[in-house]
């Protein structure tokens, strides 16, 4: 069979892909306190319930030299988010408000975040499987205030359970190799931290 791969920073639009026939399934993640809407006929697993979101800084940011980040120690810093990305807005300022904090908000595309970030003009929230980097560091947030819902829906009739299965493998391993998430899942005893 062959196969192909569409990525998509909208949750919104692979889900309407799916409902429409364009897609078979769809890897997609879920804001706290941002629910989607999941179009209706369409078969969904979750893969994990929480997953935290961490936050990448400048190597020479000060709070980089801790294992573990608090929130207040990033009040003074630009953030940046992807406004196109379902909920991450609206979620970050969710966090925001909850702490008390108003920082310094820019809107623009994870890449060039990723580039903010390494000259230290910005801090972001990323993916706690986001591989290591010599020029960034990743870090979790003290009490995981951020966090997204993964989920993997399909269209009636797909192969939801090889998919899944892949899926989950492959969540794994990239779980394993990033260090700091996996001293996370350790530290929580997921049970996504158990060898399979």
């Amino acid at each position: 069979t062959d196969i192909s791969l569409r990525v998509d920073v909208s949750a919104r639009a692979l889900l309407g892909d799916v409902a429409a026939g364009g897609l078979d399934v769809a890897f997609v993640h879920e804001v706290e306190g941002c629910p989607l809407t999941v179009p209706d006929g369409l078969e969904q697993r979750v893969l994990l319930d929480r997953e935290p979101q961490f936050i990448s800084m400048a190597r020479d940011h000060p709070a980089a030299a801790r294992p573990v980040v608090d929130l207040v120690d990033l009040a003074a810093d630009r953030w940046m988010v992807d406004p196109t990305v379902d909920g991450e807005w609206d979620g970050l300022r969710r966090v925001f408000g909850a702490a008390g904090l108003a920082p310094t908000v820019l809107h623009g595309d994870y890449l060039t975040a990723a580039s903010l970030v390494v000259l230290g003009e910005a801090v972001a929230p990323c993916q706690p499987t986001s591989g290591p980097r010599d020029d960034m560091a990743i870090r979790p947030l003290r009490d995981d205030p951020l966090a997204v819902r993964l989920l993997l829906v399909s269209r009636p009739g797909a192969d939801m359970t090889t998919v899944y299965g892949e899926l989950e493998a492959a969540y794994r391993e990239a779980a394993r190799r990033a260090a700091g998430y996996h001293q996370w899942l350790l530290r929580n005893r997921s049970p996504l931290a158990r060898m399979p």
